[in-house]
């Protein structure tokens, strides 16, 4: 059974997988304080995941694709792909750690899913940095169906082991989402900075500040 509105619940994913802990990186530990002090204002439900949390969700609800989290070969696509799942158990949103709301949600509440792109990209690909969905919504399911295929294949190919990125959007990021996000579900919704590449984008009326925008998106 589906259901087609959004819960008030916010998911963050966090694992020390670059070296790091979270409260080492003042982004990340801004942003997911901004985004605990929202949820805790607007009585929306909060949790940040850590690695045992996201193998614990694999292997209770999705054990079929514990083969595919394991072959994944940079911890980004295991980023990616878990937020899938986590979208798909339980709804609400998800947000980057670099990410936190600035706004009430209740106007986007009513949808299924809500996608967001960066409104300087006339392509539109879907940024899963930010994503909202109803729980049980099987888009999700298709869209990791998807990545097991598309990772069997790409990873297999030589010129991959170079284009590490390339292999990242290919696989989990946008190039992939873009093929199952319906154009209805895309909103301008992001305030997207990144000092070091002096990028600055806006919305009309943005919903979340990206106050670590991925240079890749550029």
């Amino acid at each position: 059974m589906e259901f087609l509105t959004i819960p008030k619940r916010i998911h963050q994913v966090f694992w020390n997988f670059k070296g790091k802990e979270l409260n080492e990186i003042d982004v990340f530990r801004e942003c997911v304080d901004e985004t605990e002090r929202f949820c805790k204002k607007n009585k929306y439900e909060y949790k940040l995941w850590n690695l045992k949390d996201c193998e614990e969700l694999l292997c209770e609800e999705y054990p079929q694709y514990i083969w595919l989290w394991t072959e994944f070969r940079h911890d980004i696509q295991r980023a990616d792909f878990i937020r899938y799942l986590i979208l798909h158990k339980y709804g609400g949103w998800y947000v980057d750690c670099d990410v936190y709301p600035i706004q009430k949600l209740e106007p986007l509440l009513s949808n299924k899913q809500v996608f967001t792109f960066w409104n300087n990209d006339k392509k539109r690909f879907p940024y899963n940095a930010v994503m909202g969905s109803a729980f049980q919504n099987e888009l999700f399911i298709k869209i990791s169906e998807d990545i097991e295929k598309r990772t069997i294949e790409k990873q297999s190919m030589k010129i991959y082991d170079k284009w590490q990125g390339r292999l990242v959007f290919q696989t989990t990021g946008h190039a992939m989402l873009r093929n199952h996000v319906p154009k209805d579900s895309l909103q301008d919704l992001l305030i997207i900075e990144n000092e070091k590449k002096n990028i600055f984008i806006t919305a009309d009326n943005p919903y979340f500040y990206d106050k670590n925008a991925s240079i890749w998106y550029h």
